[in-house]
């Protein structure tokens, strides 16, 4: 293999040539040595042939994407430098870059490898400051880093456990910005069309689909990723056994209006629709209401009234689908329901038509998970143990959980600012951790409370038909406030096993912190 002699070959079509030579330019100026076919091919050279070389004396290869689609060469010199990448594992670089003023292809109809990696966007201009460092860390093979002024969070516990991570936890929330930036291409507005408001983020238990949807796409928005999403109202709501009841609580602005709510959702399927217009109504066009449905199953595994069932589907695809509606309605999905929704045809063709399917999480992915966070907080892994830590979550199904438990544990037991090794194996690994840390509660229980113990956690199943089982949350009532009930609770909640949620007034509502307890 030739000695590398340049940073970086830019492929393009020939469309877009001036726009990529001034990139170019733009790259020089940062110290990137670039290969162009413009500036590098000499004249009466057989082109073809130097342009393999080229491919094979640079660093990476940037696939820019632009006004038209790939032309054969542009394709053939994507098919090399992906197959380059592949081979070489980790010491090749493949990278997907949008030029200002277009969409991204369908992800159906792009190689797997570049749906799977993380884009430079250009938006307006090649020359934004922040994409352009950011083109420039990627070719050096460099994290971006921390801007001037951001925070590090000394002392915060940046790993989740068995918990959701939610909108405030998106600093520590790595691993996915690749999948998280397809979510935003599906409702982000596309020239004359009218934006998708609808949009299901389907995956297996345990594949983070949740996290994705609340400290990926949320929290994007609230940034502002699309044109005035900063200040778009959110509504977060899981369905459980009266889902018309949740949503009518979180619309309600006065406690006393719930049950006229409820019932006005019940019996007109436009409600969500015009309560949205009417919530938004000295707002600029733009703004949009966004309701996020997370563990969209459960209007099958705890609604029991299909009435109640369908009336709440019914609202949110009239609010979706409505021409100049201001709903963008958002779910989530676990993979094992998702035949159960072809019983509800206008609810099976939305999901045809709107759907991301979360696959399990790639190596570069699970290490940036496992690092990053870490270094936010000021803290290190010690040499081996990402390794570690991917060897024994990869293929495991839904192990992501189990991943972050163990790293939670890892974090509470660190050695001064290091995760460590020992520490790895004092914990059992990834799959002893969260069977020590469950034993560990079990056991500092007595008979009486131990008895209990099995019982709540009964009381929070909801055994699969047809599936597999599903937490369910029960309210604190419900599973009794005698003192042995009451003492495991506390036990269980303090090791956060279960999670407790004061339910906004309506009383507390309990449940398993994760189906991973449930399958364990």
């Amino acid at each position: 293999m030739p000695k590398l002699h340049y940073d970086t070959f830019l492929s393009h079509n020939s469309a877009d040539k001036p726009i990529v030579e001034a990139l170019a330019h733009l790259l020089k100026q940062e110290g990137i040595v670039v290969w162009l076919d413009e500036w590098n091919l000499i004249p009466g050279n057989p082109w073809q042939d130097e342009i393999e070389e080229a491919l094979t004396a640079c660093a990476t290869c940037c696939i820019l994407i632009g006004s038209r689609e790939m032309g054969p060469w542009q394709s053939e010199e994507m098919r090399v430098a992906i197959a380059r990448r592949v081979s070489e594992k980790d010491g090749f670089r493949v990278i997907p870059v949008l030029l200002p003023g277009n969409d991204r292809p369908e992800r159906s109809k792009l190689p797997s490898f570049l749906a799977q990696i993380t884009w430079v966007e250009f938006h307006q201009r090649i020359d934004e400051d922040k994409n352009l460092h950011r083109l420039t860390c990627a070719i050096r093979g460099v994290a971006p880093g921390p801007r001037s002024g951001q925070t590090v969070f000394e002392g915060v516990c940046p790993y989740r456990g068995l918990e959701v991570f939610d909108v405030e936890h998106a600093p520590f929330f790595f691993g996915r910005a690749a999948l998280t930036e397809w979510l935003l291409n599906e409702i982000k507005p596309r020239g004359a069309e009218p934006a998708n408001r609808f949009l299901a983020i389907i995956g297996a238990s345990g594949s983070g689909k949740s996290s994705l949807a609340r400290a990926g796409l949320i929290a994007k928005l609230k940034r502002g990723a699309l044109a005035g999403s900063t200040d778009w109202p959110v509504i977060i709501l899981k369905p459980g056994n009266d889902p018309l009841e949740t949503l009518a609580l979180k619309l309600a602005k006065d406690p006393n209006k719930i049950g006229e709510i409820r019932e006005h959702l019940l019996s007109d399927p436009r409600h969500l629709n015009r309560s949205a217009h009417f919530l938004l109504r000295d707002a600029p066009e733009e703004r949009r209401l966004v309701i996020l449905v997370d563990q969209f199953e459960e209007i099958f595994s705890l609604c029991r009234e299909p009435g109640l069932r369908q009336a709440f589907i019914d609202n949110l695809l009239q609010a979706a689908n409505e021409p100049f509606g201001k709903t963008l309605v958002l779910l989530t999905l676990r993979a094992d329901f998702y035949g159960k929704c072809s019983a509800h045809d206008d609810l099976a063709a939305s999901l045809a038509d709107h759907q991301l399917l979360v696959g399990p999480m790639n190596r570069a992915g699970l290490r940036e998970t496992i690092e990053q966070p870490a270094y936010a907080t000021g803290c290190e892994l010690e040499t081996g143990l990402t390794d570690l830590l991917i060897q024994d979550v990869q293929g495991q199904p839904g192990g992501l959980p189990l991943l972050q438990f163990a790293l939670n544990r890892l974090w509470q037991i660190r050695s001064g600012n290091r995760l460590t090794l020992s520490s790895y194996h004092t914990i059992e690994g990834l799959n002893g951790a969260l069977e020590q840390k469950a034993n560990d509660v079990y056991q500092s229980l007595n008979g009486q409370e131990q008895t209990a113990c099995r019982r709540i956690f009964l009381r929070l199943t909801e055994p699969g038909e047809g599936t597999e089982d599903t937490r369910r949350r029960a309210w604190l009532s419900e599973l009794g406030t005698d003192k042995d009930t009451t003492s495991v609770l506390d036990a269980l909640t303090k090791g956060r096993l279960v999670t407790r949620d004061e339910g906004e007034g309506t009383g507390c509502v309990l449940e398993v912190s994760h189906e991973a307890l449930i399958r364990g």
